[in-house]
């Protein structure tokens, strides 16, 4: 692929056959490798030096953008970085690097707080050699010898990282979503891998543009819910895959038993618990030396799958990508988690697409396909579940869709106060 296919096809034939057959050998030994080595050459991690990783401190994006610099082999500064994505982000072109082929990409912030995240030619040829020995379906494998594939990937910026998939084998499209996703439907025939978030999936789905027919259909960048998989997956027919991947690496890819299987091959992740099903990840990626991720502690809330997955793959699977912290709405003391209120919301009838905004007591709902009864039906379901909790109901009011930039991912659900 771009820079050095033979990397990339050897990134890929570790992932799909020989690191399965070594897992939890092959991952013992690069974490060691990692710390002993590597870690030491970020300012932030050199006191720390031949220290254990549980003896390291647990950091968050607010704590590694206080002294970006401190924590990349380069001593790259926030300024410098800031300055790179957001001249790339202006201009829409997406191709300049830092000295050192070290590519700079900046997360959409649907925290609030912008990410930035260094990579090097090196580390994207891994990534593209991970993703697709995990991710490629035999189908699109079959395609592959035969003639190039042709994968289209629909995000608000593009990235070096992204185009290291285009080769004489793989046809790779970027498609800006700050643009209307009308003008880019006409191109979209013939694709063959359509990777885009659960909202643009949706809205292509609904289009239904003739001659579109992947083989495979991967949600991305947003939580992937039940009726989002259902539609797009009834209007292609094929399930909906996922890729979470984050600022922080690419930390999960989905099976063919539908579960998303943590990428601990490259990632160690160590649970913090919120309760006997839920958890935020607690993220270090032993592969990524540009940019130290250790012990970095998201705000996204993960929901644990039971058992070994059926599909045989090695390792922790979770049954979903809930949301971030505060799309976790709450009744007094009591947490509403996302995918309880979901299932909530389902019972309430058809709604079309819809938000819901916690205000204090106030919970505000905007719908785009409900009857004039809607927000009393929301409102009596949402009070069931406040019985079942224990708690008081909120005060469910009506209230205008919310504005939303082009590109901008997609919160059902979402506390604001």
């Amino acid at each position: 692929m771009a820079g050095s296919p033979a990397a990339v096809a050897a990134a890929f034939a570790r992932e799909r056959w020989l690191l399965p057959r070594r897992y939890d050998a092959a991952r013992a030994r690069a974490l060691d490798r990692f710390l002993r080595v590597e870690l030491p050459k970020a300012r932030f991690y050199a006191p720390f030096a031949g220290r254990p990783l549980t003896e390291l401190p647990v950091v968050d994006k607010r704590t590694v953008l206080a002294d970006f610099a401190a924590f990349n082999r380069h001593g790259i500064s926030l300024d410098r970085a800031l300055a790179v994505a957001e001249a790339a982000e202006r201009s829409r072109s997406f191709t300049d690097r830092l000295p050192g082929g070290v590519t700079v990409g900046l997360s959409s912030g649907t925290s609030g707080t912008r990410g930035v995240f260094l990579v090097s030619e090196a580390e994207s040829r891994l990534w593209a050699g991970i993703l697709m020995g995990q991710l490629m379906s035999a189908e699109s494998l079959w395609t592959l010898a035969r003639r190039p594939l042709r994968i289209a990937l629909f995000l608000r910026a593009n990235s070096n990282l992204y185009e290291t998939l285009d080769s004489r084998r793989v046809a790779f499209s970027w498609h800006d979503l700050t643009a209307p996703l009308a003008t880019h439907l006409p191109a979209l025939p013939g694709t063959d891998v359509l990777v885009a978030p659960a909202s643009v999936l949706r809205g292509i789905a609904e289009a239904r543009p003739a001659g579109l027919r992947p083989l495979q259909v991967i949600s991305v960048a947003e939580t992937l819910e039940p009726d989002d998989a259902t539609l797009v997956g009834a209007a292609f027919g094929r399930p909906v895959e996922q890729i979470y991947q984050a600022t922080e690496g690419l930390l999960a890819l989905s099976c063919p038993a539908g579960r998303l299987h943590l990428n601990e091959g490259h990632v160690h992740i160590e649970p913090e618990w919120l309760d006997h099903q839920r958890f935020h990840p607690i993220v270090t990626d032993f592969t990524r030396t540009t940019q130290f991720v250790v012990r970095h502690r998201l705000d996204d809330v993960l929901l644990a799958a039971p058992g070994p997955c059926p599909c045989g793959r090695p390792g922790r699977s979770v049954a979903a990508v809930l949301g971030r912290a505060d799309d976790v709405l709450t009744l007094g003391p009591v947490p509403v988690y996302p995918d309880v209120l979901r299932h909530a919301v389902a019972l309430a009838g058809e709604l079309g697409d819809y938000r819901i905004e916690q205000h204090g007591p106030q919970w505000r709902l905007a719908t785009t396909t409900g009857s004039s009864g809607t927000t009393a039906r929301v409102a009596a379901e949402i009070g069931r579940l406040a019985a079942r909790l224990g708690a008081a109901p909120p005060e469910v009011v009506p209230m205008a869709w919310p504005d939303e930039a082009p590109g901008a991912k997609r919160r059902r659900i979402r506390k604001v106060s």
